[in-house]
């Protein structure tokens, strides 16, 4: 296809938006129905993708559709894509944060976009290397620098498919930014928070998964109001990307390493050059003998009894992967049922993460064992001070 005349498309686009916030307007919800776990789809919204698609097709015949209801057609590599109402429960209760969403995506990569907010009165737009505007006036990501002077907006818990490992990994990721962050939101629209990103209202918007009817205009107007858009592991954010992660520069360097708890998830890119993902899950629930390993370990201890008790603990290849796992888990582990149940309850107790070179051996009765090696220049424990992870020694070796 030849190069892409996005001032005219941003034209097609407004047209469609302004028809569909019509339709939108001035109809009832109509039939609500579920598509999976309680996920819902209402009436209008078929309505409204009819709507626009048909316009679209009308006007721009070469370039493909890809919507939420209705599914894809025409040209896989350039395809506009629509959500016609992105937050559809908080439309069903009356709640105001939704918006109809049109991006249109070439070679992977969104190229336009347009959100609308029709119950809050604001239209978002941009095109590639030309700015972000909000009703026609440009606007910019926010300055903070720190987490603890800005506000994060995190993605839903999970529903439907893959909803309790997406349940699993958000509430990690809102125990570690509602302990950092001044504040931390669920706003329940994707390209809500993506608009409200480039608009410097929010500093931050971390979406789990990445459905381009949800994130590719967002991710687009952000970008072009001076955003990072990136996946989970900082590469940057594509219709292929596990996430969809929007920031303030400023933030960047405080924001992404606390990502690195969803790594080994199904959030985590599986191209990540950030240490072997996959390996080291892998090796995590084995049990090789006479193989060297890293055994990283997350402990409670009772300072005053100087008892303790393991929370969780993994095997690894390097003492890096070791010290990573440890790194993510320690700023979300919680203490035990039996450590609140004290007559003293947490007071004295401390978490703790350790990293031990050693090996698993075979005992006389058979079992498998973990064998220490001694005096190992690898060895090191970790400890939460003021919400940081800080590390007793900084080994040099890593193998």
């Amino acid at each position: 296809m030849s190069a892409l005349d996005t001032a005219h498309l941003l034209v097609v686009a407004q047209d469609a938006m302004d028809n569909a916030v019509k339709l939108l307007m001035r109809s009832q919800t109509g039939e609500v129905r579920t598509k999976g776990d309680r996920d819902l789809v209402t009436e209008i919204e078929v309505a409204v993708e009819h709507l626009v698609r048909d316009h679209l097709a009308a006007h721009t015949p070469d370039i493909g559709f890809l919507g939420e209801e209705t599914g894809a057609a025409g040209d896989p590599n350039v395809y506009w894509v629509l959500d016609p109402v992105d937050g559809t429960a908080n439309f069903v209760h009356g709640v105001p944060l939704c918006a109809v969403v049109l991006g249109l995506v070439h070679d992977d990569q969104p190229v336009l976009g347009v959100i609308d907010t029709p119950f809050l009165g604001h239209r978002y737009w941009a095109t590639k290397g030309n700015g972000a505007f909000r009703d026609g006036v440009p606007i910019a990501v926010s300055r903070s620098t720190t987490l603890e002077n800005s506000m994060i907006a995190l993605s839903d818990y999970g529903s439907g498919d893959g909803g309790t490992a997406r349940t699993r990994a958000s509430a990690k990721l809102d125990r570690v930014f509602s302990q950092r962050a001044q504040r931390v939101r669920r706003i329940g629209s994707s390209a809500v928070e993506l608009a409200w990103v480039a608009d410097g209202k929010l500093d931050a918007s971390l979406t789990l998964g990445n459905r381009s009817w949800d994130t590719a205009a967002g991710a687009i107007i952000a970008r072009e109001a001076g955003a990072l858009v990136v996946d989970a592991d900082g590469s940057q954010h594509s219709t292929s990307s596990r996430c969809a992660i929007a920031i303030t520069p400023g933030l960047r360097d405080v924001l992404l390493p606390l990502l690195r708890i969803v790594r080994g998830t199904r959030y985590w890119p599986t191209f990540a050059t950030d240490g072997d993902a996959t390996s080291v899950a892998e090796l995590a629930g084995e049990r090789v003998t006479a193989t060297t390993a890293f055994l990283a370990t997350i402990g409670v201890g009772i300072g005053d009894d100087d008892t303790a008790a393991t929370v969780a603990e993994r095997a690894f290849p390097s003492s890096r992967d070791a010290r990573s796992w440890v790194e993510q888990e320690l700023l979300v582990a919680e203490f035990p049922m039996w450590v609140a149940k004290r007559p003293r309850g947490t007071a004295g107790a401390f978490l703790f993460g350790a990293v031990q070179c050693g090996r698993q051996v075979s005992t006389v009765e058979g079992r498998i064992a973990w064998q220490v090696v001694e005096n190992s220049a690898d060895d090191t424990e970790a400890y939460l001070v003021d919400g940081q992870v800080q590390w007793r020694s900084s080994p040099d070796a890593v193998v």
